[in-house]
């Protein structure tokens, strides 16, 4: 799974940053004490898609929050209502995709496939 960055504050600006909205939503999860959250949905993701999700996330030059999450030609926006930061509006939005529903199938263009196998429970699970 892929997550990245662009950051619109300057408009003339659109360098693409490997990790970095990762890096900031798990910073913001830490301070919030949300960690576990943003793992177990992280978790559902990965096990429920094959291919790279790019986060874009920032703010507008007029002060706006946004956050699309696309995957391939696919992309759907995130509200930010509410949100008091880009990080917010893109750790809310890893909760509603993880949770697998209505969201997630739109990025991914159908149905969710389960990668888990019982050899990996095993493994991870049990000495």
């Amino acid at each position: 799974m892929e997550i990245s960055n662009k950051n619109y504050s300057s408009p003339a600006f659109g360098a693409r940053f490997e990790a970095k909205a990762l890096k900031e939503v798990i910073d913001y999860a830490a301070k919030n004490k949300q960690l576990r959250k943003l793992d177990t949905a992280l978790n559902n993701i990965l096990h429920s898609n094959e291919g790279d999700i790019l986060i874009i996330h920032g703010k507008t030059p007029d002060g706006r929050i946004f956050s699309n999450f696309t995957m391939g030609k696919r992309t759907v926006q995130n509200l930010t209502n509410g949100a008091e930061s880009p990080q917010e509006a893109s750790f809310n939005g890893i909760l509603e995709l993880g949770e697998l529903g209505r969201k997630f199938r739109s990025l991914i263009g159908g149905d969710v496939k389960d990668n888990t196998t019982a050899a990996e429970l095993i493994s991870r699970y049990s000495k």
